[in-house]
């Protein structure tokens, strides 16, 4: 059955084709069947607010139950705290991503710099990106359609979990949003205006200048909107809409360049269980049962139901299913990058494809779509709550305390990485140690090394692009950003902060004549965090 055509009495298709037909232009007066979908169903749209309201609590309740900060949050803040010049280079040396949230964050970071105020800025872009989604869909469909974006986007687990990290995914949410609803409103009008044309240039390179992959979210929105508004508008108007996209992705070429030598995170081979992981976590949340196979079981039911309903064909198919199976081919054939944080960057208009198909199926006599519709709103509540409960953030709070109550006052400490020792340098003496992000690096190698020598070459060394120094000193404490194997070769004893080997027994540091052997002297595990003492225990000769 057309549930369109059921919910919609009496209106005409004109000379759109199918799939194509849209609601009247933003801020006309919608059709009386819209206007009463509220008055004939009180109960969904009391259902709907409940949703929204439960979905706004729960991040505020997030805020307040865990204020610590992971690795990655970690690196946003050592960004975000550093001169705005060292942090423009700090992200071209050490990030995939480009800097638009780092300079958001930057001037958040003017007004405090506690680890809960620093949530607290990802948990109000999360609500304010649920008021957005509302109101884009308010004003091109109407208050049903919106209602429905609102609550389902409001309850999904995976925007619970970005609401309250430190990372840039709420932002640009908003952001995709926007520039959704600014191409939507051209199509829907049949004209891409000067207003909205400049509009789209700026909302499509703030997007593309957030998220490593902004760009990929950018050219499928300009995508489907131009081959939308060619078969309804007047080639001067897709020439323009063209044109404007075309300065957006010349600044695709700095996530792209960055991104080409740079490791990236994804999947890299076609592993079931771990495809399904990706999808529960996407769709589902973290700690969700059965994650090998609970994704797969949803897919199907939140990608392909939409497709069903005229109005929600398009979003759904050219902004969520078409998107995930190219990031799925670029993994395969090209480079990893089908993870649950990427698919996460087209939740937006999966919401919306599912709000469309959920309005429809509420205005027709369609019992057992109705009921389908109801048990993924369910399941994604409990999904939301699931993560709540289960979910812990692994701090380094507690370990940096522990290691600073039980170590000497010149203790030194080895960590895995720029995270991992800006993590140290902020809690340890109470962040006496916190420095620009560019002041302690550890030593370059391979292709970063061949670009270092090359700007030396050309006189740009004093940029210090690449650190002006190779660890840190608090008080007498030492921290290295990686494992210095010729000073630890040198001292008595070290700390390692989550080794990558499982004691001290495997770590050797090398002489011309012969290696040193270690032993563990302490172990300490908090947090989801490891510290291990590694202690000399002589100097065995090669033979």
């Amino acid at each position: 059955m057309d549930t369109a055509q059921s919910a919609y009495p009496g209106t005409s298709r004109r000379d759109e084709a199918p799939g194509q037909y849209e609601t009247s232009p933003p801020g006309t007066k919608k059709p009386q069947s819209l206007q009463g979908a509220a008055r004939r169903w009180p109960s969904v749209a009391i259902f709907l607010v409940l949703l929204i309201v439960a979905g706004i609590a729960l991040r505020i309740f997030n805020l307040f139950l865990d204020a610590s900060l992971w690795e990655d949050e970690i690196f946003s803040v050592a960004l975000a705290e550093s001169p705005l010049t060292d942090l423009l280079f700090a992200a071209l040396r050490f990030d995939t991503h480009p800097p638009l949230y780092y300079v958001q964050l930057h001037l958040w970071a003017a007004l405090g710099d506690s680890d809960r105020w620093y949530i607290l800025n990802s948990t109000l872009l999360g609500i304010a990106s649920i008021a957005a989604i509302y109101e884009a869909c308010r004003r091109i469909f109407d208050r049903s359609v919106a209602l429905w974006a609102g609550a389902i986007f409001a309850v999904m687990p995976l925007q619970l979990f970005f609401a309250e990290n430190v990372r840039m995914y709420p932002m640009l949410a908003i952001l995709e949003i926007g520039l959704w609803y600014v191409l939507q409103a051209m199509v829907t009008d049949r004209h891409a205006s000067r207003g909205r044309l400049v509009a789209a240039l700026c909302l499509g390179l703030a997007v593309t200048l957030t998220h490593g992959l902004g760009f990929f979210v950018a050219f499928f929105l300009f995508l489907q909107a131009a081959i939308r508004l060619r078969q309804r508008a007047t080639g001067r108007d897709v020439l323009f809409l063209v044109a404007t996209y075309l300065v957006v992705a010349l600044a695709a070429v700095y996530p792209l360049v960055i991104g080409a030598i740079r490791q990236t995170e994804g999947i890299a081979g076609f592993d079931l269980p771990t495809i399904g992981i990706h999808l529960t976590l996407t769709l589902l949340g973290l700690e969700f049962p059965w994650p090998t196979v609970a994704g797969f079981l949803i897919l199907p039911l939140v990608t392909l139901l939409p497709l069903s309903d005229p109005r929600a064909r398009w979003i759904g198919g050219m902004l969520v299913l078409l998107p995930f199976v190219v990031l799925f081919a670029i993994s395969l054939l090209a480079k990893p990058v089908f993870i649950y944080r990427t698919l996460g960057l087209f939740l937006p208009f999966l919401a919306i494809s599912l709000a469309l198909y959920a309005d429809a199926v509420f205005r027709a006599p369609a019992i057992a779509q109705r009921m389908i519709v109801s048990a993924i709103a369910i399941v994604m509540v409990a999904g939301g709550i699931n993560y709540t409960v289960r979910f812990e953030k692994r701090g380094y709070r507690e370990i940096v305390a522990a290691w600073e109550a039980r170590s000497p006052t010149d203790a030194v400490m080895m960590t895995n990485g720029p995270s991992e020792f800006w993590a140290v340098l902020r809690y340890l003496n109470n962040g006496e140690g916190r420095r620009s992000a560019l002041d302690v690096q550890p030593p370059v190698r391979d292709g970063m090394l061949r670009i270092k020598q090359k700007l030396e070459g050309v006189g740009a060394a004093s940029l210090g692009l690449f650190g002006r120094a190779n660890y840190a000193q608090v008080g007498g404490r030492r921290i290295y950003p990686y494992f210095a194997e010729d000073v630890a070769s040198g001292l008595p004893g070290f700390w390692m902060l989550n080794p990558p080997k499982a004691d001290c027994v495997a770590v050797e540091t090398g002489h011309d004549n012969g290696v040193s052997a270690y032993q563990n002297d302490a172990d300490i595990a908090l947090g989801g965090n490891r510290l291990m003492q590694c202690r000399n225990v002589g100097f065995v000769p090669k033979v």
